[in-house]
């Protein structure tokens, strides 16, 4: 384990840079947009369009690695999301927020292929859901420290903006010092997504559902936090408490899906996550204290819910299928993630900030019952 990790643990260190920057943009333009008086419904397009470009990178992932190597796909990735998240503050428009979300997706999907797939070609399947598991929690609290960086200056201002972007640019270094370990050949063609869904039904649907929840928590719960009455450091708390849950409970749920199976696993995180959203619905109408308790744990079953479904797919394909399974778990998850915001901010407009957490109840209550079907 030990050894396995020390192999990775430069790219985990990237990743744990540049997440800690996305989750500072990402809380950063939905408190803004809700500042600047967008609707709800728009704020879900802008936010979803950042998921469309997700989506697309990893149809041409294979031919940019191949063309640039893991490290410069990464370095030059996080370099391009830097410069993308500092122009939004200068360009404060929904229709170019739309266009700069799609480049944004599009540079960091690259870049989540590429550390994935280096990732996954290191590990072996005994080892998978645990360093997995590292690699989310890494993630989780990369996510927290941003909630508490969100506190320093106001979201109308450019610091926070170019702070994000600095953090971004930071995230290439660690991955050059790595260029000697890091794979040398270019990533297989994509693994063919019904080929894929033919292998795993459950890990498929499973990694699709935990884009679509993953994205609703990222991209509103800072605006449903706002629309609640909470101040910057209110949005804060209530995200850093989600991303604490998904943290803490990153590990526990890896270690038991290697012991009692990944479907059990996710069936029982999944009905956990419907609870904690019906929770969630309660306590809309209560004080702030009770939607703080919301929140931790709806990141504790939800967050963990990628890592077991791209494990669960990981056990079912040969060795030498797993790094082109990479690109289609992140195309997975990205097509996923560009129904949460549709879906959240529809529900926003049409039922009030309540509608935050009675979406994710019914993408988590789908989930269920397909852990009780597929295998």
């Amino acid at each position: 384990m030990h050894k396995t990790v020390a192999s990775i643990w430069l790219v985990i260190l990237a990743i744990g840079l540049v997440q800690t920057a996305n989750g500072l943009q990402t809380d950063l333009l939905g408190m803004r947009a809700d500042l600047e008086a967008f609707p709800a419904w728009t704020i879900g397009l802008i936010m979803a369009s950042y998921y469309v470009g997700y989506s697309a990178a990893p149809l041409v992932s294979r031919s940019v690695i191949a063309r640039l190597g893991h490290v410069t796909t990464m370095a030059a990735a996080s370099a391009i999301a830097g410069i993308v998240i500092v122009t939004h503050a200068f360009a404060v428009t929904a229709l170019v927020w739309a266009l700069l979300r799609v480049v944004s997706g599009l540079a960091l999907s690259l870049l989540y292929v590429a550390a994935e797939s280096w990732i996954h070609e290191r590990v072996d399947n005994r080892l998978r859901g645990r360093v997995f598991s590292i690699y989310m929690v890494v993630q989780m609290i990369a996510m927290t420290v941003a909630q508490a960086l969100l506190s320093i200056d106001s979201p109308r201002h450019a610091g926070l903006f170019v702070l994000s972007g600095l953090l971004f640019t930071a995230g290439a270094a660690p991955v050059l010092f790595a260029r000697r370990v890091a794979p040398h050949r270019a990533p297989p063609d994509p693994f063919d997504l019904v080929k894929l869904f033919r292998t795993s039904p459950l890990g498929v649907i499973a990694t699709v559902l935990a884009g679509v929840s993953w994205s609703i928590i990222f991209t509103f719960g800072p605006v449903y936090a706002q629309r609640s009455g909470f101040g910057i450091a209110g949005v804060s708390l209530f995200m850093g408490l989600a991303m604490v849950g998904g943290a803490v409970c990153q590990f526990p749920f890896g270690w038991l899906s290697d012991r009692a199976g990944r479907r059990l696993t996710i069936g029982l995180m999944s009905a956990a996550a419907v609870a904690a959203s019906l929770f969630g619905v309660w306590a809309d109408a209560h004080g702030a204290e009770i939607k703080y308790l919301a929140a931790p744990l709806l990141g504790a079953f939800v967050f963990p819910l990628y890592a077991i479904s791209a494990a669960h797919i990981n056990d079912r394909i040969a060795p030498q299928a797993r790094v082109a399974a990479a690109a289609g778990l992140v195309l997975l998850f990205g097509l996923g993630s560009i129904f949460g915001p549709l879906a959240c901010g529809w529900a926003v407009s049409a039922i009030g900030p309540a509608g935050f957490f009675e979406v994710l109840a019914a993408v988590m209550a789908t989930s269920v019952a397909v852990a009780a079907v597929a295998r």
